[in-house]
């Protein structure tokens, strides 16, 4: 499609065939041709909607265009820039400045929905607890509103979210301006076509108004507090159950109608039901809260008494995040190294153990062979060879010695005495024989086989245990040693070192900017003294020059506003008649030197804020070049690769530790051990010593047990 500029050289514009968005008025579409004007988007009618009045209205919001913001500004008034005519040359639409963002209904509803969460996560209620992100995009909403009102042109009239478009950046831009409707001298020349019930004033529900609601700004103050509302708490200002009378009420423009504003003590004995989110409103700075019983309460009948667009700045400037340094400007990200101590001792941690070996002195000295001395001083056990048992062995042998005696004189009655002491020597030698045997080769040689068998199996398990130990700990040592060779020592100090020094950097970023967000408090304390005293010194000025009479106006702005609506609906009385000309005259006069002033002040402390800011700036740019540089010194591979060199290094000492402690608690029962098993030996060595012979002597008592 191409269409025509209004200018001197008809400027041709070819659009886009498709159109990027649509609506009940027209299409917008994108530019393509000429370059230079691609940063706007024309809106072209649709055929029915091209009406001579409404293309005699675009020409007058052309030529009369409210005060722009600068280049750069956050904000943006979507305003006819050019019109634009089709080859008939019948006109067809206009230009206007192309934004970006979504409405504002989104930030307006009570939980961001899912697929909007991660872009606009920094305005969710759940995050923004301080609501700051939301308190600037007001401030930025009412100084827009501000410039249009500013005019004494323009009502808006259809407020609603849907008319303002923002960005996650912060970034606002009224849009659909072509709709506002155009009042001069309290004359409508061009209407409004709609609005949206529940941002209406109650007193469009009125009747016999003195004038036509519309006319005025008051309108849109009401919808303007509305918006700020839902954009704060995210529910509507009137969104509550009533009990009777009112319960018939349901709709928000009824409830809106009949004051049911949910905050007014003396409509809230009559809610049954109130939801949960009005309860933030006590949260919300009291100065708020102030403007919001202003417009809701005492402006459901006094329409001027609602709060404009300018005292909504006045008490919002202090929450303009440009004028404020947020966390989010100087946040500092966090450091390499940082989880390690700073009281870490490398030269502690880094050390290679001594250790010792439990085992092989203990398997040395058990298999020593038992000497002669130790056997001479040595006694066999009792479990080996019980001395009672000895002593009843003679005993028993004895009485055999006194039978064999008698049987051998008995026979030496029948046969030579020789061969019958022959028959008792042989008699008592068998029987001595018989007992030897029983002592050698019975129970006794499976004791003291048992004993030694038992205690050298405890001996080799308590030696396998202490190998085991020994072997993990060699495991440990050869693991610290590697560890320490992979990454040395002084490669981690000096790594430690830089971060010690970054550290030091940040900890005095931190306290500088602790004294820089004094100053800038102070500064915004001072500000705001000097606007109130610039206000106080504007009120006594018109005190001094002027007679008025009693208006609810709260800015010099609105007084002038309302004395001339009251001369235009002759509400003034003949007396002050004659001083009217003289006041409007000095009231002007002092607006006019009030705004600049008013101007003046607001450049400069801006300037003393930017620049206070700026310093932070620099001051955290020149730490995250210290930040960055540090951080190619120990990237995130080099970080993760020390702390785990640390970690491996601190467990293997532990385990080290243990180890050593487990294998120290097995020396003392090494040592009774190999005491054990060198009693078993001997006691073993000594049963070997037993013979026939000696057994004779014992039982004869010429030889003591052994």
């Amino acid at each position: 499609m191409k269409v025509w500029i209004q200018n001197n050289n008809s400027t041709p514009i070819q659009l886009q065939e498709t159109p990027i968005a649509g609506g009940g008025e027209g299409n917008l579409y994108a530019i393509q041709t000429p370059g230079n004007y691609q940063h706007l988007v024309a809106k072209i009618y649709h055929p029915n909607r091209r009406t001579a009045l409404r293309h005699q209205k675009i020409v007058y919001l052309h030529e009369h265009p409210p005060q722009k913001f600068s280049e750069n500004s956050p904000m943006t008034l979507v305003w006819p820039q050019e019109l634009l005519f089709d080859e008939d040359k019948q006109f067809v639409g206009f230009l206007m400045p192309w934004v970006a963002g979504e409405k504002l209904e989104l930030l307006s509803l009570p939980k961001l929905p899912k697929k909007h969460t991660v872009t606009w996560n920094d305005f969710d209620f759940e995050v923004d607890l301080k609501l700051k992100k939301r308190l600037d995009l007001c401030y930025k909403i009412a100084a827009s509103i501000q410039y249009i009102h500013q005019t004494e042109r323009y009502i808006l009239i259809d407020m609603k979210p849907d008319n303002i478009m923002v960005t996650p950046d912060g970034k606002v831009a009224l849009v659909d301006l072509d709709s506002v409707e155009v009042v001069e001298n309290g004359e409508t020349l061009y209407d409004a076509p709609v609005a949206t019930p529940e941002y209406t004033p109650p007193d469009s529900y009125l009747e016999n108004n003195a004038v036509d609601p519309t006319q005025e700004d008051p309108w849109d103050r009401f919808g303007m507090a509305v918006i700020f509302y839902k954009l704060l708490l995210g529910i509507h200002p009137y969104a509550a159950s009533a009990k009777a009378p009112y319960d018939q009420y349901t709709s928000l423009y009824q409830k809106i109608e009949h004051g049911l504003f949910v905050h007014n003590l003396q409509i809230r004995p009559q809610l049954s039901a109130v939801p949960e989110r009005h309860e933030r409103y006590q949260k919300l700075p009291v100065s708020i809260q102030q403007l919001f019983e202003r417009c809701f309460i005492e402006g459901h009948h006094k329409p001027y008494a609602r709060p404009s667009a300018e005292e909504w700045v006045r008490v919002l400037r202090t929450y303009n995040l440009d004028r404020n340094l947020s966390d989010h400007q100087i946040k500092i990200p966090s450091i390499a190294l940082q989880q390690i101590p700073a009281h870490l001792n490398l030269n502690q941690l880094f050390i290679v153990p001594t250790t010792r070996s439990l085992s092989p002195a203990p398997k040395i000295e058990v298999k020593k062979p038992i000497e002669t001395k130790e056997l001479q001083q040595a006694t066999m056990l009792a479990t080996s060879q019980d001395p009672k048992k000895v002593q009843s062995q003679r005993f028993f042998n004895f009485i055999i010695l006194l039978l064999i005696i008698v049987i051998a004189a008995a026979l030496s009655l029948m046969l030579p005495s020789s061969i019958a002491i022959v028959i008792g020597i042989c008699s008592y030698l068998g029987f001595n024989y018989l007992s030897y045997r029983s002592r050698k080769y019975a129970e006794k040689k499976d004791t003291i086989k048992s004993i030694l068998n038992k205690q050298m199996q405890y001996f080799n398990d308590l030696i396998q245990t202490a190998e085991k130990y020994e072997k993990s700990i060699a495991g440990y040592l050869e693991k610290i040693t590697n560890i320490q060779a992979q990454n040395p020592k002084e490669h981690i100090q000096n790594c430690l070192n830089s971060r010690a020094l970054i550290q030091k950097k940040i900890n005095a970023f931190n306290a500088a900017i602790k004294k820089e967000k004094h100053k800038l408090k102070a500064l915004k304390q001072e500000e705001k003294a000097h606007y109130a005293e610039l206000y106080s010194y504007y009120n006594q000025q018109i005190e001094a020059k002027t007679t008025l009479p009693d208006m609810p106006a709260q800015t010099l702005r609105q007084k002038i506003i309302l004395l001339k609506r009251k001369k235009r609906l002759g509400l003034l009385d003949e007396a002050y008649l004659s001083h009217y000309d003289r006041d409007l005259h000095h009231l002007e006069q002092l607006l006019a030197q009030q705004d600049i002033e008013l101007a003046e002040l607001e450049h400069n402390y801006f300037e003393k804020i930017q620049d206070l800011i700026y310093r932070c700036k620099e001051q955290h740019k020149d730490l995250m070049s210290d930040i960055n540089r540090y951080h190619q010194l120990v990237g995130k591979e080099e970080e993760e690769k020390i702390k785990i060199t640390i970690e491996e290094q601190r467990i293997s000492l532990r385990e080290l530790e243990r180890l050593e402690y487990d294998l120290q608690q097995l020396e003392k029962p090494l040592q009774d051990q190999v005491g054990a098993c060198r009693r078993a030996q001997r006691d073993a060595e000594l049963y070997k010593k037993v013979n026939y012979g000696r057994h004779l002597l014992e039982m004869v008592g010429l030889a003591k047990p052994l």
